[in-house]
């Protein structure tokens, strides 16, 4: 209310339309205040007596540890870790199996390689039924002999060598070569006349060669590794003698004696050192 200079009191409400409608706005706010205070302090009031009750149902016990009843929800994240050590120890698992698979597997197939190929490398010896010796300087001249000339007629070209439609001329010098091969270049080679079963490697001193039959009987022995071991360079063999297949009816090889061969390797050559008899203590 304001005064004139009369002293007339005037309602300014009454002569400004916008100031009477701003104050009547305000009133309304303030009491729409006041009731959303009261609505507020009700709920607040009602979610205590709410939690009141559920405090004073709820089971001693729910809060000391796991309730088996409750959602497995509230437990994702032990369950989420648990799954994930069992996934993780299950990859490391399969990951052992397959190394330890694929060890093996290489291992027998390393085995079986390295057993043909010192197979291979006896087979002369084996098939003249090589005697015992424990050093290269003790080995019979004889057999040096022969087995050199196995093994060329084995493993050699023997379509160099003149021939007479059933011998063929192999010259001394090759002969000491192929003995070298089997027995180191130390070896000695006293050239003579020798045996092989059936058939006869005769030395001929004018010629300085071997008179050899073409065709020779190989049905004696054949040698298969059943064992084998190395220490450096120096590899043990166990050696069985097999028979061989002559491919009647259902007739198999079988082991006739076993022989331990201890052979040097190294990367250009093999040699053999010593053949032995099996004894108990070899075997175990």
């Amino acid at each position: 209310m304001k005064k004139t200079k009369d002293n007339t009191q005037i309602d300014e409400n009454k002569i400004n339309p916008q100031i009477q409608q701003e104050n009547q706005t305000k009133q309304e706010t303030k009491q729409e205040q006041r009731e959303n205070a009261g609505k507020i302090l009700n709920s607040l009031e009602g979610n205590v007596d709410e939690v009141e009750k559920e405090l004073e149902g709820e089971p001693e016990d729910s809060a000391a540890g796991f309730d088996p009843a409750a959602p497995l929800m509230k437990n994702r994240k032990a369950f989420f870790a648990a799954g994930l050590i069992i996934i993780i120890l299950a990859v490391v698992g399969l990951v052992n199996v397959v190394k330890f698979t694929m060890n093996t597997v290489s291992d027998i197939a390393n085995q079986t390689a390295i057993k043909n190929e010192f197979a291979e490398f006896i087979y002369p010896m084996v098939l003249i039924d090589t005697p015992a010796f424990d050093g290269i300087e003790n080995i019979p001249s004889s057999v040096v002999v022969n087995a050199a000339i196995w093994r060329i007629y084995i493993y050699g070209n023997t379509e160099k060598y003149e021939n007479d439609g059933d011998n063929m001329t192999i010259s001394e010098i090759d002969v000491e070569s192929s003995a070298a091969a089997l027995f180191g270049a130390s070896v000695k080679v006293e050239h003579q006349t020798v045996t092989a079963g059936i058939d006869v490697f005769e030395y001929s001193q004018s010629l300085k060669s071997y008179i050899v039959p073409l065709n020779l009987d190989k049905n004696t022995f054949w040698p298969k590794i059943s064992q084998i071991s190395s220490v450096g360079d120096t590899f043990t063999l166990t050696v069985d003698y097999m028979t061989p297949i002559m491919g009647i009816g259902n007739e198999e090889s079988s082991s006739i004696k076993q022989m331990i061969y201890t052979v040097s390797r190294n990367a250009s050559a093999k040699t053999v050192k010593s053949v032995q008899y099996v004894t108990v203590s070899s075997t175990e």
